[in-house]
């Protein structure tokens, strides 16, 4: 073998190793990075949080705020339903729902518990105000405003209780900051 020949082929077994270090090093800072909450796993810093979802939740209540007013002003203070039933039957079966959901998936320690308990809370929470603002004077609303007091606004705040126990669970707070990166 010539010298030419040895040395060209220590020379591709160095640039080999070398480049492979470097690909490895390279390598380990992005997955550093992405751990961090740095970056995204896409090679490009990371939107605020919220952004668009912050903004767009912003607009929901600028144009809700209003409407409601003109509703006050505008709604007549009786109206004769249709499909009343239907109507219940769908939001108490709507509850069940969310409620068995949340069981099962507690029960199987998915993440996703605390999204169908906060929905089963709020489910609660609108049937006990409708409830109560639809009754009849006298008995029905007698009954309508115990049955939220004692049952589906307990039940509601013990909805939240899970949500926001479970949200802890799977995003775990740091001391000082917020969420940890790891959880993002």
């Amino acid at each position: 073998m010539t010298t030419t020949a040895i040395n060209g082929d220590l020379s591709r077994a160095i640039d080999g190793k070398l480049g492979d270090a470097i690909d490895d090093r390279v390598a380990d800072a992005l997955d550093d990075y992405i751990a961090e909450g740095r970056l995204d796993g896409r090679i490009r810093a990371r939107r605020s949080p919220g952004g668009l979802a912050a903004l767009v939740a912003a607009g929901v209540a600028a144009v809700l705020l209003p409407w409601c007013l003109i509703l006050a002003a505008t709604l007549p203070s009786t109206y004769q339903a249709g499909h009343w039933k239907l109507t219940w039957i769908g939001l108490d079966c709507g509850t069940a729902i969310a409620a068995g959901l949340t069981a099962y998936l507690l029960h199987t320690r998915n993440r996703y518990a605390a999204l169908t308990a906060m929905a089963a809370g709020t489910l609660l929470t609108a049937d006990a105000w409708f409830d109560v603002s639809t009754a009849a004077a006298g008995f029905d609303r007698t009954l309508s405003v115990t049955e939220a007091l004692l049952l589906e606004l307990p039940l509601a705040v013990c909805a939240f209780v899970v949500a926001a126990r479970e949200l802890r669970r799977v995003y775990p707070m740091s001391s000082s900051t917020g969420p940890s990166c790891s959880a993002r």
